[in-house]
């Protein structure tokens, strides 16, 4: 990379690790509500939902460093990647199934932050 680019790394690590804790935030509240079945004011589902709403905050956090650096129209095409941290986790985590229908949309949603991250060059025509 020349010393003269503008890209810095460091805004997009932030930002990748705000979409990581978002995606962790969210697991964790899931996991908070399967496991209520005593009712939602016990003490191990606050602590639960306290810990998922924490991480879901320090993603907020994150994301709001990485918006000094990295133009919005970037920035928010990426959180997209959620979905596929959602959809993996969903399955590792909870069983939850994964069909060929929601794979072809998360790779849809990726292929399409590709484009939106790189656009693809101006063609030039004679």
């Amino acid at each position: 990379m020349s010393q003269n680019s503008n890209f810095k790394i460091t805004p997009y690590i932030i930002l990748f690790v705000s979409i990581l804790l978002s995606i962790s935030g969210q697991l964790l509240m899931k996991n908070a509500m399967i496991y209520t079945n005593e009712g939602v004011f016990t003490w191990d589902f606050i602590q639960k939902l306290s810990l998922a709403i924490t991480v879901y905050c320090l993603g907020i956090v994150n994301w709001i460093l990485a918006l000094r650096s990295v133009k919005l129209s970037i920035a928010y095409p990426l959180t997209s990647l959620n979905y596929v941290g959602i959809l993996f986790g969903s399955y590792y985590f909870f069983n939850e199934v994964i069909t060929l229908t929601r794979i072809v949309g998360v790779i849809t949603i990726f292929l399409g932050v590709l484009l939106v991250v790189n656009p693809i060059k101006k063609l030039k025509f004679r």
